[in-house]
């Protein structure tokens, strides 16, 4: 058929060009909305809570009760153009400095940290912690924790942690990040309402940094499935792992990722048409230098790529030691 005598020529005529190429515009639209781009989230600006870098425009931090949160901005102008919402009254930077004394009630607090400048802002999820005193004979509010072991060759990494995130169905599923949840890294053992957590904000932020790289391959995924986040040193043990492993102090996750399909099952992310250990050594090998990439020796730490069994597909382990260490099973 002739181009002249289509039906696309047909109404081409009836609509006239500027209509039909309109329609055309609107219908490319819709399947770029269906094909929607990975989206980052990167801050507008920079700064730092207690000395931690913040990348992304979500984040959450842990603090003692009554503990000092110091935000500091690494802006060479307006530095006192920033203000902490949300708390009892809004507190404004001096200096490119903010000081925020934490509530002594345990919690979860919605903060924001704002440019007034710009307009631009970070939401920030304060959680006040459980001192780890409150734990009695391995318990907390009927949640089983156990005892920690004492620091693995005395580093400070391995010390047990000062409190937990009391999480609750009704907080679990707070945005801790542009693309993760606090559910996300909750111990796998049975147990009802309080939870109790430990996460680090840097293994957060070396996760979406990572997730970014994934995306940037051509690999579209929201987030990873988070196969083990934290681990109680109860758990730790019932499933007879290592007495050090990084999940107990809330520095570790496995992860793979599951889109097409969802099976729980890792994908065939490598692209060789088959769903095995070669797609873990894909995320493995580009794990690798992701400190690297991005010149942060804050988010050294360990990986580990690992075969299916009868309990799981193929997966990696990532996490923040502060030390580089590599493995496969």
């Amino acid at each position: 058929m002739k181009f002249v005598n289509s039906p696309f020529y047909a109404n081409a005529k009836k609509l006239g060009w500027v209509k039909l190429c309109f329609m055309l515009m609107v219908l490319c639209g819709s399947v770029n909305t269906f094909a929607a781009e990975f989206a980052e989230h990167r801050s507008e600006f920079s700064f730092s809570l207690n000395e931690r870098v913040v990348s992304f425009d979500s984040t959450f931090q842990m603090v003692l009760p009554g503990e000092e949160l110091v935000i500091k901005f690494a802006a060479e102008k307006d530095l006192n153009n920033y203000e902490l919402l949300g708390a009892t009254i809004p507190l404004k930077s001096q200096a490119g400095i903010i000081r925020y004394l934490s509530p002594v009630k345990p919690g979860y607090y919605p903060l924001e940290v704002k440019n007034n400048s710009t307009g631009k802002s970070v939401q920030l999820h304060l959680f006040v912690l459980v001192p780890i005193t409150q734990v009695k004979k391995g318990v907390l509010n009927a949640y089983k924790i156990g005892d920690y072991p004492p620091p693995h060759k005395g580093l400070e990494a391995y010390k047990a942690p000062l409190g937990y995130i009391e999480v609750y169905k009704e907080n679990e599923s707070i945005q801790i990040s542009p693309h993760f949840t606090l559910g996300q890294f909750l111990c796998k053992q049975q147990s009802g309402y309080p939870k109790y957590l430990v996460l680090r904000p840097r293994l957060v932020e070396k996760l979406e940094l990572f997730l970014a790289d994934v995306n940037q391959q051509g690999i579209r995924t929201d987030s990873f499935v988070i196969m083990s986040g934290y681990r109680t040193p109860y758990y730790n043990r019932s499933i007879g792992n290592v007495s050090s492993s990084r999940h107990m102090y809330g520095g570790a996750a496995d992860i793979y990722i599951d889109v097409n399909p969802v099976n729980v099952y890792m994908d065939d992310v490598n692209g060789d048409g088959k769903n095995n250990f070669q797609d873990a050594v894909f995320l493995y090998e580009l794990a690798d230098g992701l400190s690297r990439r991005y010149h942060r020796e804050d988010l050294v730490g360990g990986l580990g790529k690992y075969q299916s069994n009868a309990n799981h597909g193929p997966f990696i382990h990532i996490d923040v030691r502060g030390s580089k260490a590599r493995w496969s099973n």
